[in-house]
């Protein structure tokens, strides 16, 4: 049976495949629905050179039933200096700044690093410069690097803006570069980012307010992270002094340990299982979709009788006549395929107006090319079932 002749035949019985297709796409579009959000968010690895050596450096306080303490700066300085494990180290923080001189005052998002962060991600300047160990030192003049969006926004595209200053928080910075268009931060968008002024001689114990980031030397495994870190908790306890009022004793009761992730299972979190039994739900409603399919097929099949001992009176064999039906329900599948991307768009698109708090790395959900490869071998499996 030629393609044109079959899908003239099923144009002939439009309410049965309406049905047929309407039921499949509404499985299989589910199904590719969830399938992205688990390409984007799980399977897609981040969007920075060699993403796997990146790791979040956090810690816990059991002696003081805190899970997730953070980061701090005398452990940062201490890891920097002393680290085997890592090729760089980093805290980051975000918030909002206040920024004059440049039209109207307005409230930004901003993103605070050390120096090595930008760098440790690979990000690499579309003007200007990003930050170095020199704009790190609180002698220095102040400096700010613009996202590619924020330097269009107000600077219309100037590439003179590299080299002006602007006031954030009532403080002057010279502009010295600004970020590609492809550059990311994790989940947090932001328009500028300013660099940490650490002065090491005034660092103390404490300040468990920032969060960690490292790249893990060629070869390091997350184990011999932790162990190492772990090995250096102990050494940073007796280079810095304790803050005001407070004293060594209570942060070796506080059994700071080391809390060593892969950036990225940081950032997905506890949504990697809820996400996989999701779609493990959802694809039973294909199966339910398919078994839906199969009983009007059935059903179809007995008043079609007649048509298939005529064809088999003509000489088409068993075989033959089982490869056209099956076709026939392959096409279905695939018909419904279609109409199932086009509900997965849609749903996906609701869900990213929505951004839902808990749901990370929400700019990586898209049908693209695996998506697309999943729904076609879900629409031939679907059709074959």
């Amino acid at each position: 049976m030629r393609l044109n002749q079959l899908l003239r035949g099923l144009a002939r019985r439009p309410l049965f495949t309406a049905i047929a297709v309407l039921t499949l796409a509404i499985g299989i579009g589910a199904n590719t629905a969830i399938f992205s959000v688990i390409q984007g968010v799980l399977l897609k690895p981040l969007p920075y050179p060699r993403s796997g050596e990146l790791v979040a450096l956090d810690h816990a306080a059991p002696g003081v039933n805190i899970a997730h303490a953070g980061a701090a700066p005398f452990l940062y300085f201490t890891y920097r200096e002393e680290g085997r494990a890592f090729q760089d180290v980093g805290l980051w923080n975000t918030g909002t700044v206040s920024v004059t001189g440049t039209g109207e005052p307005e409230e930004v998002p901003t993103l605070w690093v050390t120096d090595g962060v930008l760098p440790m991600l690979g990000a690499q300047p579309m003007l200007g410069r990003v930050f170095s160990r020199t704009d790190a030192s609180p002698s220095t003049p102040e400096t700010v690097v613009l996202t590619s969006g924020y330097w269009r926004s107000k600077f219309g595209s100037d590439r003179s803006a590299v080299g002006r200053t602007v006031m954030v928080d009532s403080v002057k910075r010279e502009i010295i570069g600004v970020l590609p268009e492809t550059f990311r931060f994790l989940d947090r968008h932001v328009s500028l980012v300013i660099p940490y002024r650490f002065d090491r001689s005034k660092v103390f114990l404490g300040q468990f307010s920032f969060s960690g980031i490292a790249r893990l030397k060629p070869g390091v495994s997350m184990d011999q992270a932790s162990a190492d870190v772990a090995r250096m908790i102990p050494i940073s306890l007796t280079r810095f002094p304790p803050f005001p009022g407070g004293s060594v004793k209570m942060f070796e009761e506080a059994r700071i340990a080391p809390n060593v992730l892969s950036l990225k299972d940081d950032l997905v979190g506890d949504v990697r299982t809820v996400l996989w039994v999701l779609m493990g739900t959802i694809g039973l409603v294909l199966l339910i979709a398919c078994a839906n399919v199969a009983n009007l097929l059935l059903v179809r099949a007995e008043s079609r009788q007649q048509e298939l001992a005529i064809r088999a009176a003509l000489g088409a064999g068993s075989a033959r006549i089982a490869r056209e039906l099956l076709l026939e329900s392959v096409t279905l599948g695939i018909l419904g395929g279609v109409a199932g991307l086009g509900l997965a768009f849609g749903a996906l698109r609701l869900l990213v107006a929505l951004a839902p708090g808990n749901l990370p790395r929400l700019d990586d959900i898209t049908l693209d090319v695996p998506v697309l490869l999943f729904t076609l071998g879900l629409s031939v499996a679907a059709g074959l079932l």
